[in-house]
């Protein structure tokens, strides 16, 4: 019953992420805690009867969901970890205005070491987060992200899309299989579904990824926190900018300790 953080900024992409929260929280009845964050003293109860009126317009067809409101003074990015680490939080999901606000958005993600982040720019798609993708590259850090897949599938019984590319370089090459051979061990010691997608090249490796996601329906993305900027970045195809806009995404930082730490828990 550890509750879903939710950072609102009083826009329309907030009230997207109380959506998606309400859609991960449901089926085990976990509590959401909403918080804001202002400048000023004298601006935090004004700031809270206007969050607890849209919480009350929320509930209104969710009479039993439990919503705690919070407003605080102080930076942006602190205050929301700070937060989320004193209500044990069992992730974060906040709504982000696009590529523009990028920069804005990691620095609160990267201060999330054992919460998962999931950053939305539209409501749910599908309704759940059933089907998710990973891209596996060169970086051993990608182990993390597959790990993280055993967490949501104690959330959704989830299936797995993994894409990945042959690598010129033989080192990466054998980097990538290693990572690959692992997620196959974990994903059938745990009995979740999976597909691999194996490209022959690394070329238009984003391009590639989203219309892989299109292809199997995804309704989710796992990326490391240091990477994900650079992936959205490289999309070429305006019908795949669409779909990383749709597409939420879940940003997870590196951390080998992260089962230690009680990420998993």
């Amino acid at each position: 019953m550890r509750p879903i953080l939710v950072p609102h900024d009083f826009t329309e992409v907030g009230a997207y992420a109380l959506e998606h929260a309400f859609m991960i929280g449901k089926t085990h009845n976990n509590p959401i805690n909403v918080i804001h964050i202002v400048s000023k003293s004298d601006e935090i109860e004004p700031a809270k009867a206007k969050l607890q009126g849209i919480i009350d317009e929320f509930k209104k067809d969710k009479p039993n969901l439990d919503v705690t409101v919070e407003v605080r003074k102080g930076d942006v990015d602190k205050e929301i970890y700070k937060y989320g680490t004193e209500i044990d939080a069992l992730l974060a999901v906040m709504g982000t205005h696009g590529v523009k606000n990028l920069k804005k958005a990691m620095k609160i993600v990267e201060k999330f070491v054992t919460i998962p982040f999931i950053l939305v720019q539209n409501p749910p798609i599908y309704g759940e987060y059933d089907r998710i993708l990973i891209p596996i590259d060169a970086d051993k850090s990608s182990r993390i992200r597959v790990n993280w897949v055993r967490f949501l599938n104690t959330l959704f019984e989830s299936k797995v899309y993994i894409i990945s590319y042959q690598d010129s370089d033989g080192f990466s090459r054998k980097d990538i299989r290693n990572t690959i051979t692992f997620a196959e061990n974990l994903f059938n010691d745990n009995l979740i579904d999976y597909d691999i997608k194996f490209l022959e090249s690394k070329k238009n490796f984003s391009d590639e990824m989203y219309k892989y996601a299109n292809e199997a329906e995804c309704d989710l993305v796992i990326f490391m926190t240091d990477q994900y900027k650079s992936y959205i970045k490289d999309i070429k195809n305006p019908e795949n900018e669409a779909l990383a806009a749709q597409i939420p995404v879940m940003c997870v930082n590196k951390r080998i300790d992260i089962i230690k730490l009680g990420g998993f828990n």
